[in-house]
């Protein structure tokens, strides 16, 4: 994803989420305090999200590692395809099931992210 497009989504998320930060590499965003639906075991978690400044891949999206849904790990929250150092940092990649466009900007991910996160049943 372009500087410029993560700039541009950065500042609208920030819009939702003040406390929105973003690394001055544009590599990473974090929203310290991210709601989730009653389902989950926690009212709020940190969300991470990973972003490649200089290739159009969709970004890689991190939550607390111990969040639960309806008392059970989630397959979405997935251990297995998350780096050991994430882990060991108390973080789990978000499984995402997307068709990815190079068109796509930071918000229509978020969307995407918000949307998966909230439909979580399992």
């Amino acid at each position: 994803m372009k500087k410029d497009k993560i700039i541009e989504g950065y500042y609208e998320i920030k819009k939702a989420f003040p406390d929105a930060m973003l690394s001055n590499t544009y590599r990473l965003l974090l929203i310290p305090k991210f709601p989730l639906p009653k389902q989950f075991n926690k009212p709020y978690t940190p969300l991470l999200i990973k972003i490649n400044p200089d290739l159009d891949v969709p970004p890689e999206v991190y939550v607390d590692r111990t969040l639960r849904v309806n008392g059970e790990k989630s397959l979405r929250l997935d251990e297995n395809i998350t780096e050991i150092d994430m882990l060991e940092k108390g973080w789990v990649k978000i499984c995402l099931k997307i068709n990815w466009s190079p068109n796509f900007s930071l918000i229509d991910f978020m969307i995407l992210v918000i949307d998966c996160i909230k439909n979580l049943k399992e």
